[in-house]
């Protein structure tokens, strides 16, 4: 059956006129309102009434706002004052010298501006006798200076009034024993763009019982503790192989060797394989208290005892090479702070027992074939490598 016929068989169902003739589509739209005349402000007025209800709801927002309350009026500031850290009090002239020390060693340590920093020095009535260029780093692009400032806090004199000091920096000992100086201080600062950070503070004084002491204070150390020593110009006396063990990490003469040497001391080999048998270091307890930056320490056929090393107070890497410790016996309560262990050139027999009494240890390299049982030093949460 063709299209034709289909047509034709429903034309005579429902007729060939149209269902819908144009007079009625005529009357259909005379009899439908229109909408836009009878309401032709409806739109525009529903879009100005949510504007405004847009405009008053952001106002009100940014009434309650932080950064609108922080602008006050005069009176305001004034009753209810921004709190800030206020300095130091001026020191009493009578007051002792470890007093004063110990409020500058306080400003010091509270991370200060270079301006915070020089009000607290004027009310010390100190001067500055020395600035200069130390150094000049680059470091991901950017170029660091280092400056290095030094201080004097000159003595009170008997007509009341205060000694220029003019001397060297850093002061002798000397100059603080005849009065010229009470306190001298070191700043250094890293300058990089418009930021100035202090990197480090030294500061020298007379103790009660007459000792110069220097003490050190470097903002990036792990503890940010003041380290001293007591008479930093003093030569040491050693025997002439640490001290050219010494010498070679500060870059100087082995007889030029000074306890102020001793306290920026950060690494420290003793290679003693070309003698016969093991090297003991048997020297003054006082120096290795003053060793108190002493961060790596190397030891080739050569032993310090325990009762020495725990004067050492932030040793944080030991490795032991050659015909050195058999086990960790004698030196044990020496390494009760290290990290970092290094056996795997030495003649350690020990067992894991005896390596799990460091107690600060988490790095360890050892042998596995002279620890077997190395495993329960993993299981006990350290890394294990050899």
């Amino acid at each position: 059956m063709d299209h034709q016929r289909i047509k034709e068989a429903i034309n005579r169902q429902i007729g060939e006129d149209p269902l819908f003739t144009d007079k009625d589509k005529q009357r259909f739209y005379k009899k439908k309102p229109n909408r836009r005349l009878r309401f032709p402000a409806v739109p525009k007025l529903v879009t100005v009434l949510l504007a405004f209800i847009v405009l008053s709801g952001s106002y009100y927002t940014f009434l309650k706002t932080d950064w609108f309350e922080q602008s006050s009026s005069p009176t305001e500031e004034e009753s209810e004052p921004m709190e800030e850290t206020p300095p130091p009090p001026s020191p009493d002239p009578e007051e002792p010298t470890l007093v004063k020390v110990e409020k500058l060693k306080e400003v010091i340590t509270s991370m200060p501006s270079k301006s915070k920093m020089k009000v607290v020095i004027d009310q010390f009535s100190g001067t500055e006798v020395e600035s200069k260029l130390a150094d000049t780093e680059n470091a991901n692009g950017n170029e660091y200076k280092l400056f290095e400032s030094y201080y004097a806090f000159a003595s009170t004199n008997e007509s009341g009034n205060q000694s220029a000091y003019e001397g060297p920096s850093p002061p002798p000992k000397e100059a603080f024993e005849n009065g010229e100086i009470e306190i001298s201080m070191k700043l250094n600062w890293v300058e990089g763009g418009e930021r100035v950070l202090l990197n480090e503070a030294t500061i020298l004084y007379l103790s009660e019982e007459g000792d110069l002491i220097e003490e050190n204070y470097k903002v990036h150390e792990r503890n940010r503790n003041f380290i001293k020593v007591k008479n930093p110009d003093d030569l040491v006396v050693m025997d002439d192989l640490i001290l050219r063990s010494i010498a070679r990490s500060v870059d100087k003469e082995p007889d030029a060797i000074t306890k102020r040497d001793l306290l920026y001391l950060e690494e420290l080999t003793i290679n003693a394989s070309h003698l016969s048998g093991i090297y003991e270091v048997d020297e003054d307890i006082e120096y290795f208290k003053a060793m108190q930056s002493l961060f790596v320490l190397k030891l080739n056929q050569a032993i310090i005892p325990g009762e020495l090393l725990k004067e050492v107070p932030y040793l944080d890497q030991a490795t032991f090479i050659g015909p050195t410790v058999d086990d960790l016996s004698r030196v044990k309560e020496g390494l009760q702070t290290i990290t970092y262990l290094n056996l795997i050139n030495s003649s350690f027999r020990g067992t894991a027992e005896d390596i799990l009494e460091l107690k600060s240890l988490n790095i360890v390299r050892v042998d596995p074939a002279v620890v077997p049982n190395y495993e329960e030093l993993q299981f006990e949460g350290m890394d294990v490598r050899w």
